[in-house]
């Protein structure tokens, strides 16, 4: 990377300012020889159930993986329909299929991005068990609603916080309002593991345990070789426990950062010719996981950004509803048009914790000079 170029994410700032802590972490970790299921992950899901806000913490894999458990906790599984969003990382849907149950979706709100909950209650069938919203790009979804409808319905509620880390809703941290949450410590989310892992947030005493059993074979809770379910191996190791124990003290000041950067980008672009993210009513709020603009033009801006070596992304250029792996489904675009509008418009810009004002001040400079020259 040249050096005036700003990335995406800057993964290596965050992990060479902590480096020495997360390598004598790892190594204790190493030499403990507890290198599953030890006093790192025990002390983890303690840690991060606090932080939540939650009873219970049940680290796994991934955050595909969590999904899958909490799903499978709640008794979802074949025969059941569960409605979600088109517009989404496909493990969210992965994941319910896993269970052998079925996705529905329902299009998106075309200002947050996250699920319309007017078009959850058109989908809801006698097959219905649960409702799967994403917290997409860190901006809570309309949970108020959501559990509304859920209860009305006799409707479970796993929330994919996968890009929602310290993200509220009427001051309540997104994991802790349905049933289950499900967060990914992939490397590049606002709290990262140095590989994949995982966890579910729960209040449910009950889901808890049979999370616990089901990321372990579905082993009996104490008890060795006896199987009360059919689970599968979805543990997180005592590695990526210790490194996440060394990073979870700093997630509140990297979230600040994040919001703070939010702040300069919308002052850097009062007056360009693109949409801002949205701002979350009193009470609530985003984390930032990525900074996403709505541009026309996008694919043209883009590669002008590229040219002044900014990173970018667009999340997600392809619905599910037009991947490969679904088309058997025969799933129409016309019936999800917000979805397939952003798909064409959304374009994600640098968002990192360690990011200056003068980057952000640079990517506004670079955005405002292509539409002028345009």
């Amino acid at each position: 990377m040249e050096n005036n170029a700003i990335p995406l994410f800057n993964l290596k700032e965050q992990h060479d300012s902590l480096k020495e802590q997360i390598n004598q972490a790892a190594a204790d970790a190493l030499n403990s020889m507890h290198w599953l299921l030890g006093p790192q992950t025990e002390k983890f899901e303690e840690e991060f159930a606090k932080t939540i806000g939650v009873k219970h913490c049940i680290t796994c894999s991934s955050g595909a993986s969590a999904i899958q458990i909490a799903l499978k906790a709640a008794g979802i599984g074949p025969g059941d329909e569960v409605i979600t969003t088109p517009f989404t990382f496909i493990a969210t849907t992965s994941s319910v299929s896993l269970t052998g149950a079925q996705f529905v979706f329902a299009d998106i709100d075309p200002h947050t991005y996250n699920i319309d909950v007017a078009d959850v209650e058109r989908k809801i069938t006698k097959k219905t068990k649960a409702i799967l919203p994403v917290h997409l790009y860190g901006y809570p979804a309309n949970m108020n609603a959501i559990m509304h409808l859920a209860n009305e319905h006799g409707l479970k509620v796993i929330e994919d916080c996968a890009q929602a880390h310290l993200a509220t809703c009427d001051g309540v941290m997104v994991g802790g309002i349905g049933d289950a949450g499900c967060f990914s410590f992939y490397p590049s989310k606002n709290l990262g593991a140095c590989g994949d892992a995982g966890c579910i947030t729960t209040n449910d005493d009950e889901i808890a345990n049979r999370c616990r059993s089901l990321r372990h074979s579905g082993r009996a809770l104490g008890k060795a070789y006896e199987y009360d379910l059919e689970g599968s191996t979805l543990r997180m190791d005592e590695i990526q426990a210790a490194i996440l124990r060394v990073k979870l003290p700093h997630l509140e000041e990297w979230t600040e950062k994040r919001r703070k950067a939010a702040a300069w980008y919308e002052e850097g672009l009062a007056g360009v010719p693109v949409v801002l993210p949205p701002t979350p009513p009193a009470g609530s709020s985003q984390s930032y996981y990525v900074f996403t603009i709505r541009a026309e033009k996008r694919d043209e801006l883009q590669a002008y950004l590229k040219e002044h070596n900014i990173g970018s992304a667009v999340y997600y250029p392809v619905p599910l509803y037009k991947q490969p792996a679904y088309a058997h489904l025969h799933l129409k675009a016309e019936d999800y048009p917000n979805a397939e509008k952003a798909a064409k418009e959304v374009l994600s810009i640098p968002m990192f914790p360690e990011i200056t004002q003068e980057q952000v001040m640079r990517v506004c400079d670079t955005i405002r000079a292509f539409y002028e020259e345009k």
